[in-house]
């Protein structure tokens, strides 16, 4: 084809002076001929429509790919163009179109910088396609073709906006999109004018697409026209209602909120904020939840959220109301956005916000709290609470600058569903207003307890409100008690026995014990009827298995007990409360709270009680008990744990006809009272008159409910608290007395006890046995001896049957002590049970432990000749028995020794005449005294004792004396109680003689005396006398004076050892002692007058000792300091100087030994 120069339209030239047309095809000399490909009249003839159309879309094919691979030569595609443009017509079939729209696309892709104005040409044949809705992906095709997917639009300029919106019209496509970016993108100023509408398709299209690409696309193109372009005011409404409903696509939310995030930081900032904000209060949207959530959302971001733009000066309080008013219409999707919305704005800067913006908030969370209501949408309900835990979180960090009293209201319109720490905060804050200055304060507390407390199932919200109510109370109670237990106290707590809550209970007990400690009025027996019924409620049962038993219930279940922590902490308010009540008006309260402990100790024992708390209760409540104590004015006090005794002036115990019991069973004569009872006044003969300022406390209850616990409890614990503590009450006899107590039968029942009690206990530690019990047993039935009078003769009879029964035992000790307390107090009975007692006490082993007991107990027998009249001699060798193991000083100490040698002498002097010849031999024999030849004897366990010396010496004088007597006058009468039958001797012993000139010389009586057998002699001394001055003095009376009146204090019958240390002088010590075989220089002369033995054992026997002493200390009270079992050495400490310091009559020396 031959080659044919153009034309260039004045247009042309003009586009190519400014640079804008294409540029000017190469020169002939240029262009490459070999490259060219000729399209031959062949082809074209085989194109034309005579061929046949399957022919001629063959060819067309083929020259595509020709088109595509090779560079046509000038004007060929005009050739081809014009052979092949009649298939194009609507009349041809779709595929011939379709092979012309292919090749065209081929010849723009293979030809596309040769075709110069054919551009324009083949864009009109795109944009005039008939039908316009056919083929639209070929045409698209070749649209993207021509204009290099939207790049270069040459050529093209003045009708392309118009095919844009032509073709949105038709075939608004992803891939069209795609083209259209571009276009904005890279030939945006051709498009000014058609913007607005392009603009309001696109965001037709994301509105009504549900295709992901076709809205990434259409994004794509509103992004473009923002940043390439100027999106005009008037399509900003739909271009932000498109964003708002996009923005809930979760794939598109980051992209929706960039594109609107560009459009607020520019000029259309403002405008887009009150556009949103116009939208949420606009009617017309209000069921739009989508675009109202997107509005809420983008708000919320653009003011205040992580990414918020500065440059918007638009505050929370000018949009809130918006989010107000978007809430008229409950959807669970706007609301979440709000609440989350709203606590982004609180969280950042809630202590920024001024008290209107709060108002604000607090309107739109109680319109929340309404929703939640009727939506009921689990997540949307946590996540407003949430936002209420914010706000309280910040009023807790004093950043809320809101109204705090709306705010509580609030949070207490959901207050059962907030959680714990919410209440207590929204209860401390209403506890800010129960204060007397605010009016009706009381009606304020009310409604606290009724709302927080009653209709409240938290056991913390519980005691917290308890706590508040207990805090109220102790500040206001000195003028408003009355009210605020008639109006809160009362209907309030009335039924807490029966509250399902441990842990209420026992505080809301507590509660009602300190406020009943102090309360004075009428009310106190309200509250103390509420704490009556928690002590007495069926907690304690509620776990117990009657067919198996408590106890074993509880060792089944560990968790048994916990239910009665607050009956532990009711009977404990109430020991506080008596203790209390005892020293204050009225005191009926006292006695009423009185009442309730024992009602309460008897449910233990007729409901049988056994857990480990039921135990610990019954042991307080017997500790306090046991602590009642009454002074001679019969007024009640407790003994303190500081060891304070106190009485009350308001309450006593009875003192009617119940102490006058058994006074006609009394015997004449003195009986010693117990140790420790007060002494008798005539206040206790007679009642004191009835007064309402007083009230009477009997102790008959608490000794009935000891009674009971002595028979039936199985803890040890318990029982051992009582039994140890039991003595010390027997010691105030006013205290029993006063009232019905049966002394009897707890005599009865502990002595049953020793047999009995090891069978029903089963709470015992480790090693329990019998003894044990029999060693709390035996202190109390020694208590009881004072009793005596108050018992039966079987009773007595059976109380020292059962100390002797534990005389085998480890609780020997003890029951020795027991007995002897029995032969000072109840004589009648001990007379017939002596010489079996006796005999029984020689098969106790001489021990340390043994030895002060068993010495007493003789001492003590010894003084009371009644008891012993008529023993035998098989009697007097059995207490010789017991006492001579005891006088070994190598095995005890300078007490028992000397206990022991006073024992033996004064039974010896007391024993029939007739018995003493061969119990001196039974003596010398077992005993051993006669081997004390010499000093050294003694010195050597005892070194310096001079009144062991003393004690040894003066035994062996009264056996040589007796035995000496016995032998001149072997026919003499007997002695017969209570007095010693005279006997005169001769005394005088010339074959004694002394060497130191100071005893020769002492006096003559003591010269014409000698106390020694023929066959013992005392060697010289280098100190100026051997023995003390008592020893040695002359009998200066014949009768000496009572044995109590030579000891301050007086002696106890539980300590009747007549020989002490202290009592007796001490001369210099020993420096040597020579054998006693070397002779005396010079006798002593011979007495003037002999000296009859009656004078002596009278002188030794005086009337005082035949009747029982009155109350004696202990033996060991004498010694000061006490003496140790290890300090045997030790001399005892010198008496103070009596009438005579050199000379003392020998009875005198006597009953100080006695």
């Amino acid at each position: 084809m031959n080659k044919q120069p153009s034309k260039e339209s004045l247009k042309d030239k003009v586009k190519g002076i400014f640079g804008l047309g294409s540029p000017r095809p190469p020169s002939k000399q240029t262009e490459s001929k070999p490259s060219e490909f000729i399209i031959t009249l062949d082809i074209l003839k085989e194109l034309h429509p005579d061929c046949g159309l399957s022919n001629r879309i063959r060819v067309a094919n083929h020259v595509s790919d020709l088109a595509k691979a090779k560079k046509f030569e000038e004007h060929a595609v005009e050739a081809v163009w014009k052979a092949v443009e009649d298939m194009l017509t609507p009349e041809q079939p779709p595929e011939a179109r379709h092979a012309v729209l292919l090749l065209l696309r081929a010849v723009i892709q293979g030809q596309g910088e040769r075709l110069g104005p054919m551009r324009a040409f083949f864009f009109k044949v795109i944009r005039d396609y008939q039908p316009s809705n056919e083929d639209l992906s070929d045409r698209l095709e070749v649209f993207k073709a021509l204009t290099e997917n939207g790049k270069d639009i040459t050529y093209l300029e003045e009708d392309i906006a118009g095919f844009v919106l032509l073709w949105m019209d038709i075939g608004l496509t992803a891939d069209f999109l795609h083209v259209l970016v571009n276009l904005v993108k890279f030939n945006s100023c051709y498009l000014d004018q058609n913007v607005s509408v392009m603009v309001q398709k696109i965001c037709l299209l994301c509105n009504r697409t549900t295709a992901s690409t076709d809205i990434e696309m259409a994004l794509q193109v509103l992004d473009a026209v923002v940043c390439y372009n100027c999106l005009p005011s008037d399509s900003l409404t739909v271009f932000i209602i498109t964003l708002c409903r996009t923005v809930n696509v979760k794939e598109f939310c980051e992209s929706c909120w960039k594109l609107m995030r560009k459009v607020l930081g520019t000029h259309l900032g403002h405008s887009a904020i009150y556009t949103m904000c116009r939208i949420m209060e606009e009617r017309a949207y209000m069921e739009d939840s989508p675009l109202l959530r997107g509005a809420v959302f983008f708000v919320g971001m653009a003011l205040w959220g992580a990414h918020r733009l500065p440059a918007l000066k638009n505050t929370p309080t000018l949009v809130l109301p918006s989010f107000y008013k978007a809430m008229w219409c409950a959807n669970e999707m706007v609301s979440y956005e709000i609440v989350l919305s709203i606590t982004r704005l609180i969280k950042k800067y809630g202590k920024e916000l001024q008290v209107v913006t709060w108002d604000i908030l607090l309107g739109i969370i109680e319109r929340l709290l309404q929703q939640i209501q009727s939506i009921g949408s689990a997540e949307l309900k946590s996540i407003v609470f949430e936002l209420l835990t914010t706000v309280e979180e910040l009023y807790e960090q004093n950043g809320f600058h809101g109204s705090s009293d709306k705010f509580f209201s609030l949070v207490e319109k959901c207050a059962d569903k907030r959680p714990d720490a919410s209440v207590l905060t929204l209860i401390s804050y209403r506890a800010q207003s129960i204060q007397p200055a605010k009016d009706g304060w009381i009606q304020s507390l009310h409604r606290l307890m009724e709302k927080f407390f009653r209709n409240e199932s938290r056991s913390v919200i519980r005691i917290k409100v308890l706590h508040i109510l207990s805090f109220v109370l102790s500040t206001n109670r000195q003028l408003y008690e009355e009210e605020l237990i008639e109006v809160v106290v009362v209907p309030q707590l009335s039924g807490i026995a029966e509250d399902r809550d441990l842990a209420v209970r026992r505080q809301a007990t507590q509660l009602l014990v300190d406020l009943a400690e102090s309360c004075s009025t009428h009310h106190f027996t309200s509250l103390l009827d509420i704490i009556q019924r928690v002590g007495d409620t069926h907690h304690f049962t509620s776990l117990l298995d009657i067919s198996e038993g408590p106890l074993e219930v509880s060792e089944r279940d560990p968790t048994a007990e916990s239910p009665m922590e607050d009956v532990r902490t009711a009977i404990r308010g109430l020991l506080e409360i008596l203790q209390s009540k005892l020293y204050s008006l009225p005191a009926s309260h006292a006695s009423r709270v009185y009442e309730l402990l024992i009602g309460h100790l008897q449910l233990h024992y007729k409901s049988k009680y056994s857990s480990a708390v039921a135990c610990s209760i019954r042991l307080q409540v017997f500790d306090f008990l046991l602590m009642m104590r009454t002074d001679s004015l019969h007024r009640l006090g407790f003994l303190s744990k500081d060891g304070v005794l106190r009485f009350s002036p308001y309450c006593h115990c009875d003192m009617g006809e119940p102490e006058k019991r058994g006074s006609e069973k009394k015997p004449a004569g003195s009986v010693s009272p117990p140790a420790g009872s007060p002494a008798p006044s005539s206040s206790t003969t007679t009642a004191p008159s009835s007064s309402i300022r007083t009230a009477c406390l009997p102790y008959s209850p608490a000794f009935n409910v000891l009674l009971q616990c002595l028979k039936m409890e199985t803890d040890w614990k318990v029982l051992k608290l009582v039994l140890d503590k039991m003595p010390w009450t027997l010691q105030y006899k006013v205290l029993l007395l006063s009232s019905p107590c049966s002394i009897d039968q707890l005599c009865s029942t502990l002595c049953s006890m020793v047999h009995t009690v090891t069978e029903r206990l089963k709470k015992t530690p480790d090693g329990f046995s019998r003894t044990d019990v029999q060693l709390a047993v035996v202190p109390v039935l020694t208590a009881i001896t004072s009793y005596h009078n108050y018992l039966e003769q079987a009773r007595q009879r059976e109380l020292v049957q059962c100390l002797e029964a534990g005389l085998i035992y480890r609780c020997a000790k003890q029951c020795v002590v027991a007995l002897t307390m029995c032969t000072v107090e109840m004589p009648d009975i001990m007379i017939k049970l002596l010489p079996a007692l006796i005999v029984k006490l020689t098969h106790i082993s001489a021990t340390v432990a043994m030895a002060s007991p068993m010495l007493e107990f003789l001492s003590t027998l010894v003084r009371l000749p009644h008891l012993y009249a008529y023993f035998v001699a098989e009697q007097y060798v059995s207490v010789f028995a017991i006492s001579l193991p005891y006088t070994n000083p190598s095995k005890f100490n300078q007490y028992i020794v000397s206990l022991a040698h006073h024992v033996i002498s004064m039974w010896f002097i007391r024993c029939r005449l007739t018995f003493r010849k061969d119990f001196v031999q039974y003596i010398t024999k077992v005993g051993g005294l006669c081997v004390y030849t010499s000093s050294t004897c003694f010195l050597r366990h005892f070194p310096c004792n001079h009144s062991l010396l003393s004690l040894s010496l003066f035994s062996l004088t009264l056996l040589s004396l007796s035995s000496f007597s016995l032998s001149l006058s072997p026919l003499s009468p007997p002695l017969s109680p209570p007095s010693l039958s005279p006997l005169s001797l001769p005394l005088s012993l010339p074959s004694l003689s002394l060497s130191s000139p100071s005893l020769s010389s002492l006096s003559p009586s003591l010269s014409s005396l000698s106390l020694f057998p023929p066959s013992l002699s005392l060697s010289p001394l280098s100190s100026p006398s051997l023995l003390p001055p008592p020893l040695l003095s002359p009998l200066s009376s014949p009768l000496s004076p009572p044995l109590s009146a030579l000891f301050s204090p007086p002696l106890s019958p539980l300590s009747l050892s007549p020989l002490s240390p202290p009592s007796l002088s001490l001369l210099s010590p020993l420096p040597s002692l020579p054998p006693l075989s070397s002779p005396l220089p010079s006798p002593l002369p011979s007495p003037p007058s002999p000296l009859s033995l009656s004078s002596l054992l009278s002188s030794l026997s005086p009337p005082s000792l035949l009747s029982p002493l009155p109350s004696l200390p202990p033996l060991s009270a004498l010694f000061s300091p006490p003496l140790s079992p290890l300090s045997l050495s030790s001399p005892p400490p010198p008496l103070s100087p009596l009438s005579s310091p050199s000379l003392l009559s020998l009875s005198r020396v006597c009953a100080l030994m006695l």
